[in-house]
């Protein structure tokens, strides 16, 4: 797909919200062109990110549930058996049976806001929509996260770690499905802040070309379906992991972390010259960042990131034509009024630089 947003904005993730109607309508309000399914954390803990992935796998007897903790229990009797069977259901996914992708779709308690999406997008349409926006969990995010039975990060298991990938890739390929039944382009981001973590001195036995890999093989099945893949990520990275990658959309804080993202140059020019697209995050999203900030502020703060890469070689055209306007990071956790302010500048912001020659 030949993607050029043109400064189109979207959100990421989640909202202040505890109705997942209300949610829905605040996100169409701001984003018609490019609305995204939203996530609820203020709902409680059976939101959460790990809730969201982890329900198929407890189904299936891999993930232990103990109180309110999810753990993979590798060392039970059971584990060969159980694991057989659950890549004799990932196999039957991957060939598109739909019971196997049924079962690895989000649970409704888990994305209340998902399934308010799609029901509005059912009863209503997708109006101007140009593209639909979905998002799954990070496998490092996740994987760093969650343990096994000795509280080890599962992802330092390798059987573990596979499961987990399998299963994130099959939620990316289901989502796209159901949001791709709509006739208008999809996008989903593999949000993942946990890529902070490669490169640094305490997880010193990541391995870059591993995360490269794990992440193409879950961008593979969402780009199957003919949908975007993205990659969220707030913090500062290693960002040729995702320059190297297959993935379309880099989404990144640019309010506070530029500096961290034009310090790989040379692999975000090959990034967009093979067109890929930059989510800029401009709009930040504390409470410290917002005071003061308007349309002309976050406009100047733009323009001079873009004219930083431009004077290093990058045309302005490919940086304008491939560039969306997004949130530094989601506002679940925001009041509500800055949440409004939030989104406000960011569609602002976007209709602003769309008239940019």
């Amino acid at each position: 797909m030949h993607f050029q947003p043109r400064f189109l904005a979207t959100g990421i993730g989640s909202t202040p919200h505890a109705d997942p109607i209300e949610a829905v309508k605040f996100v169409m309000s701001y984003f018609p062109a490019a609305p995204y399914w939203p996530q609820l954390p203020m709902k409680g803990k059976k939101e959460g990110f790990l809730n969201q992935f982890v329900a198929p796998l407890v189904e299936l007897g891999l993930v232990a549930v103990k109180g309110e903790k999810y753990y993979f229990d590798t060392e039970q009797q059971e584990w060969g058996a159980k694991l057989a069977n659950f890549y004799e259901l990932y196999m039957a996914g991957l060939e598109g049976d739909d019971e196997a992708l049924s079962f690895f779709s989000f649970s409704e308690e888990s994305a209340s806001g998902f399934y308010a999406f799609i029901r509005y997008l059912e009863d209503n349409g997708v109006g101007n929509a140009r593209y639909l926006k979905g998002q799954i969990s990070g496998p490092l995010s996740v994987g760093l996260a969650m343990t096994d039975q000795d509280r080890r990060a599962i992802y330092y298991n390798p059987q573990g770690r596979d499961v987990l990938i399998k299963t994130l890739a099959l939620q990316g390929l289901t989502q796209a499905r159901a949001l791709g039944r709509f006739g208008v382009p999809v996008i989903v981001f593999v949000d993942d802040p946990g890529l902070y973590a490669s490169g640094q001195s305490t997880y010193i036995t990541l391995k870059k070309d591993e995360i490269v890999s794990e992440l193409n093989s879950i961008y593979e099945a969402i780009k199957e379906t003919g949908a975007l893949a993205g990659t969220h990520s707030c913090a500062g990275m290693d960002w040729s992991i995702l320059f190297d990658s297959n993935v379309d959309i880099v989404s990144f804080d640019a309010y506070e972390y530029f500096v961290s993202v034009s310090s790989y140059f040379d692999g975000l020019k090959k990034f967009l010259d093979r067109g890929g697209s930059l989510a800029w995050g401009i709009v930040p999203t504390t409470a410290e960042h917002l005071t003061g900030q308007s349309v002309s502020t976050l406009e100047k703060r733009l323009l001079e990131h873009i004219t930083y890469l431009t004077q290093k070689g990058i045309d302005r055209k490919v940086i304008f034509d491939q560039a969306m306007i997004s949130p530094s990071c989601g506002t679940g956790t925001l009041p509500m009024e800055l949440a409004v302010k939030v989104n406000e500048l960011t569609r602002d912001l976007a209709k602003a630089a769309a008239r940019w020659e």
